[in-house]
């Protein structure tokens, strides 16, 4: 029974008109509180000013003449501004306010560094001639000053959008009482649900928008209703004009990252021969920075799963040549790593090279050198190593043979001694790995099945001391 008692009811979820009411009493309330707290201590200090100045004289009086504004303008900065109340504000850094007398729009205060305002209230660059000296605001130590008080004020707006969260992987509704409005690039989640493609196919369309601000008054005050609530519409009807014009198939060809791009460059205005984005910059103050398609999904299951299974694939066969060709090349190049490390090893041998309390340097240095010359001068290389080069390919066929697959003969068929042998190497030779044995064997998965079947060989069945394959 206790615990019955003690159980909360789930709160009921606030209306939209319910919120709002309780965000303008928080304002007031919060607004009545500074004013009153201001009031009270521009009082006080008036009081135990004029109690310790009074008996001064003309000093006294001179000093109580600069104590006054000097308090009056540090409540102004520290109580009454923060809260947009009397002569100050304190608009943030890429934010803007709007200041109104009779609820009609007079000017804008504060805005982004480096920005300013041209004659019509578009935002624009400080060294652009067109930025207007009538549009500048005052500010004091980064107070704004609304000198239209008592009769001009802060505009407030009641918005609501939804904002996608990555981590949640989902969009959620805000709702918030707005005094100030941003000038930066702010993310906003739009989705049209079923809309029909070229074939009658409905698609759903899931998207993350960047917008921004480019005129304020444009933007609140053109219209009876807050920007976003105009925006979002022109958009989806322009994703449905768009989807109407194309196929599913062809919107999954193109991935989500161009699709992005194209619904941005495509989409149509209301009347003929203007884009949707050149509309809402002209019409409303908005510029549209990017659309980020997060996921696009057909009303037909079966046929949706039809184009993934089709588009599957196709990559899967892709991928099946690439390892197919990776596999074989990964074949000879492992093949021709290890010539040039037995070589190596003979040359080593013969050739003051490397340090020779070393071995595996010596051998390490004699391969870099083989490899150089290889490339640099094949015929000398030939002439110089052909035959040893001979000797190890015979000694390594003859040893792996029974190896199937272990390893490729990288002799070629049409070729007239040692020196055709090297000349289809060469090209190849770029790709061996110094010190491995062939860079691209490392990855293949045949490679490490056999070895873990059949184990490494002993140093003593090797065909020179040190040398493994």
């Amino acid at each position: 029974m206790t615990e019955k008692k003690n159980e909360k009811k789930p709160e009921k979820e606030m209306t939209k008109d319910e919120f709002f009411e309780q965000e303008i009493k928080k304002v007031k309330e919060a607004q009545f509180r500074a004013g009153a707290i201001g009031l009270v201590i521009f009082l006080g200090a008036i009081f135990i000013q004029y109690l310790i100045f009074s008996a001064w004289g003309i000093l006294g009086l001179i000093i109580r003449m600069v104590f006054i504004p000097i308090t009056l303008f540090l409540i102004m900065y520290f109580v009454w501004g923060p809260q947009d109340i009397f002569w100050g504000s304190f608009p943030r850094e890429g934010f803007t306010k709007a200041i109104l007398i009779g609820n009609h729009f007079k000017r804008l205060i504060g805005g982004s560094s480096g920005k300013g305002y041209d004659d019509e209230w578009n935002v624009v660059n400080d060294d652009n001639p067109d930025v207007s000296e009538n549009n500048k605001d005052i500010v004091i130590w980064g107070m704004h000053i609304i000198y239209e008080w008592p009769f001009g004020k802060v505009y407030q707006e009641k918005t609501e959008w939804e904002r996608w969260y990555p981590n949640l992987k989902k969009a959620i509704p805000r709702r918030e009482l707005l005094r100030e409005f941003t000038l930066l690039n702010y993310p906003y989640y739009i989705e049209v649900v079923d809309a029909e493609d070229f074939n009658r196919l409905g698609v759903t369309i899931y998207t993350n928008v960047v917008m921004r601000i480019i005129n304020p008054k444009k933007a609140l005050f053109k219209q009876a209703t807050t920007w976003i609530d105009i925006v979002k519409p022109r958009l989806q009807g322009g994703y449905v004009s768009y989807i109407k014009g194309t196929t599913f198939q062809e919107m999954l060809g193109k991935g989500v990252k161009d699709l992005g791009a194209d619904l941005l460059s495509k989409m149509p205005g209301s009347s003929p021969n203007r884009l949707l984005k050149d509309e809402l910059i002209e019409d409303y103050g908005v510029e549209i920075v990017s659309i980020s398609v997060l996921d696009i999904v057909g009303s037909d299951k079966d046929e949706q799963d039809a184009i993934k299974a089709k588009a599957v694939a196709k990559l899967n066969r892709d991928a099946d040549l690439i390892r197919a060709g990776t596999k074989a090349q990964s074949g000879a190049i492992d093949s021709i790593g290890k010539v040039i490390k037995m070589l190596a090893q003979m040359v080593a041998e013969t050739v003051p090279i490397g340090s020779d309390e070393d071995q595996q340097s010596k051998w390490d240095a004699a391969e870099n050198m083989l490899k150089k010359r290889m490339k640099d001068d094949p015929e000398l290389f030939e002439k110089t190593y052909g035959q040893q080069f001979k000797t190890c390919v015979d000694i390594l066929q003859r040893q792996m043979a029974l190896e199937k697959g272990k390893f490729a003969d990288i002799r070629t068929p049409d070729a007239k001694g040692s020196t055709g042998d090297l000349m289809a190497i060469i090209t190849a030779s770029k790709f061996i790995d110094a010190g491995s044995g062939g860079g691209l064997s490392k990855s293949s998965d045949g490679g490490k099945k056999e070895e873990s079947k059949e184990g490494k060989k002993g140093k003593d069945d090797l065909p020179f001391p040190g040398y493994e394959f």
